[in-house]
């Protein structure tokens, strides 16, 4: 017998954690299931802290994300085709064209023959596979609908995508922009200036005060150059630890959400995520409580995860979960009603998949106009800026020919 560490969601939807002797983690899954509880995770207790270690390394071999969503599609489609599971696996992992996929695959399908179902041998890789993808894919294996759930999967998975490549693409000029200003404004500082500076010490002309700004700055930068870096760089570290803290990232995550712009858009990004992953956890047979959990899990902001989880703890209580989306104000009233009716009428996977539709359309949408907008602002701050350092060496080199009339 060995003694296992589980974690598992209740009928309720409250987190159960504990230990149990088993003769293999199948019997564990096994007999939490017979509880009628939802298993998340169960290992081995003397190879749990070194689990968890492992999972945690900064420099993953996991497959990325785009990657997996593309075995996810291929998987579906030959499942439908008539192919075994096994089968599937193995002409995957011939043909992926990445060998940390190929891994991936192998140690899979290595999982499953050691007679180990499909969602253990996916949660035996660690971080590769969200557990919200795991908790799906149990559920389909129960109800014999794999390849339709591994199709859904595969379909949000890759709006999810679409949309952060969006995003990401609207960025990248205006990102590029700022960093070829500021490479372009700290070689005038370092290069530039100093010799404007030395011609007008050994002259003895008088400096203007927007020649004197810059030749300040310049010393400045050329004398605390490295110490600035130094500083930003230990300020970046400190700021990546103090984010693992849950009270220090929930302050900071809601800072963000009150943000001007960038707020609302966040919002607007989260209302998306938990509407989608809730939707497509209900569609696939998931019940409500484990839905909530899931969703809590994988929000990736504190806030927003807090109040999903006081959502979750008032349908436990036999409340409507409606209520304190509600008092957060956190998500738009539409969404907050048109989840209120989906309850009620039963359709609560339609509305919440309706609601992440439309909401990718509004976020797209305002990417656009943001950008739109944001770009030759940019380009008309850059401008002005170094401008006013151009003016400044040009006001100095006057000076000079004055002096020398």
């Amino acid at each position: 017998m060995t003694l296992y560490h589980y974690t598992a969601i209740g009928q309720n939807g409250a987190k159960i954690e504990g230990e149990m002797e088993a003769l293999g983690r199948k019997t564990v899954f096994d007999q939490l299931h017979d509880q009628g509880h939802l298993p998340v995770d169960v290992t081995e207790a003397g190879n749990r802290g070194q689990q968890i270690a492992g999972q945690g390394s900064f420099f993953s071999r996991a497959p990325s994300a785009a990657q997996i969503t593309l075995f996810t599609r291929e998987l579906a489609m030959l499942l439908k085709a008539g192919q075994s599971l096994d089968q599937a696996l193995g002409l995957l992992a011939s043909d992926t064209g990445s060998a940390k996929l190929n891994k991936l695959i192998g140690q899979v399908r290595a999982k499953i023959n050691e007679g180990r179902s499909f969602h253990e041998a996916l949660e035996a890789q660690g971080r590769a596979f969200e557990q919200v993808y795991i908790s799906m894919v149990q559920v389909a294996e129960a109800s014999g609908t794999l390849d339709t759930v591994l199709e859904r999967i595969a379909d949000a998975r890759e709006r999810d995508q679409k949309l952060r490549s969006k995003a990401l693409s609207a960025m990248l000029y205006p990102a590029l922009l700022v960093a070829t200003a500021i490479g372009a404004v700290i070689v005038m500082l370092i290069f530039v200036v100093p010799k404007f500076k030395d011609m007008l010490v050994n002259t003895g002309a008088q400096s203007a005060d927007t020649s004197l700004i810059a030749i300040t700055a310049s010393d400045w930068l050329i004398e605390n150059g490295m110490t600035f870096l130094v500083v930003l760089l230990v300020a970046l570290i400190a700021l990546t630890l103090l984010l693992r803290q849950r009270g220090f990232r929930q302050n900071f995550d809601g800072i963000l959400l009150k943000l001007p712009l960038a707020g609302h858009l966040l919002r607007l990004n989260l209302t998306i995520h938990f509407c989608r992953t809730l939707g497509t956890l209900l569609e696939n047979g998931v019940d409500l409580p484990a839905a909530l959990s899931l969703t809590q899990n994988v929000m990736g902001n504190k806030v927003a995860a807090k109040v999903i989880g006081d959502a979750q703890e008032a349908l436990r209580k036999g409340q409507n979960f409606t209520k304190p989306l509600i008092a957060a104000n956190l998500f738009p009233p539409v969404v907050v009603n048109l989840l209120k009716v989906g309850e009620e009428t039963g359709g609560l996977s339609a509305s919440t998949l309706y609601l992440a539709r439309m909401f990718e359309d509004k976020l797209e949408l305002a990417i656009q106009r943001l950008f739109t907008i944001l770009e030759p602002a940019i380009i008309i701050l850059v401008s002005l800026f170094v401008a006013g350092i151009i003016i400044s060496i040009i006001g100095a080199v006057i000076s000079v020919n004055d002096l020398a009339l």
